[in-house]
């Protein structure tokens, strides 16, 4: 069980017992000027290893409870080849309210032993966005707010979206509680006009991938296999002055 984005002092006045901290770098660096970035896979792997992380063992991976951080987690082991990678829905507010304890005792892991076996067709790079993004069957899914979406809230160079994207803000994967994911069948009505008739690659993105990572699991709780991470997000995208744009809520 992995414990990860928190920090190492709120780690330390409790958590799920027997899990082991990840630091929130882990997932996220500066690559060629883009923040938010996956770092070098071997070096991830690196450090799951410390966390003890194996192959042949499943893993559940908690955050402290909206489960963007999870997401972002749970992505990042799928990508790195992990099979048997599970999100705690809810996370470390779910597990106190279902009156389970926690433990303040602080154990080093066994090192692990996890050998990124890249899945290449899980991540999009900018590249792959800008040969596909006018195909029909190819679905954009940005999960900003609908202001970033629109241009009216610019957080680089340029504001907007990817033309032809459709925009779902993370948000809406979330229960009333505000942590835990919708059910599949409530899920199912948030995706299904847009992914109605569409058989190509599913790509989400936000700004630095981290809401765009939950709106991924969002989409693997409904069975989607052909999903992918556009690590770069905006953060790449709308700092690219040649990257075509477009302003605007979707029709």
């Amino acid at each position: 069980m992995l414990d990860y984005a928190r920090s190492m002092d709120d780690f330390r006045q409790g958590h799920i017992s027997g899990a082991a901290w990840v630091a929130r770098e882990v997932t996220v660096t500066n690559v060629d000027g883009v923040g938010g970035m996956l770092p070098d896979p071997e070096f991830v792997a690196m450090d799951l290893e410390e966390a003890g992380v194996r192959h042949n063992t499943p893993i559940v991976v908690y955050d402290s409870g909206n489960g963007l951080w999870a997401s972002r987690l749970f992505w990042a082991l799928e990508y790195l080849g992990h099979e048997q990678v599970h999100l705690l829905d809810g996370g470390l507010p779910a597990w106190n309210s279902a009156g389970y304890e926690l433990s303040t005792e602080i154990a080093a892991p066994a090192r692990g032993e996890f050998e990124p076996r890249v899945r290449e067709h899980l991540i999009a790079d900018e590249a792959f966005v800008l040969e596909n993004h006018g195909n029909q069957d190819f679905t954009v899914l940005d999960a900003r707010s609908p202001d970033e979406f629109s241009g009216a809230d610019v957080r680089a160079a340029r504001g907007g979206h990817i033309p032809n994207a459709t925009n779902i803000d993370w948000v809406r994967n979330r229960g009333d509680n505000g942590r835990s994911f919708l059910s599949v069948a409530e899920l199912s009505e948030v995706y299904e006009q847009t992914l109605d008739g569409r058989n190509g690659p599913r790509v989400t993105l936000c700004q630095t991938g981290i809401r765009g990572a939950h709106t991924y699991v969002a989409l693997r709780i409904l069975g989607e296999e052909d999903v992918r991470l556009y690590d770069g997000s905006w953060a790449e995208w709308g700092n690219n002055a040649d990257a075509p744009i477009a302003v605007g809520s979707t029709p």
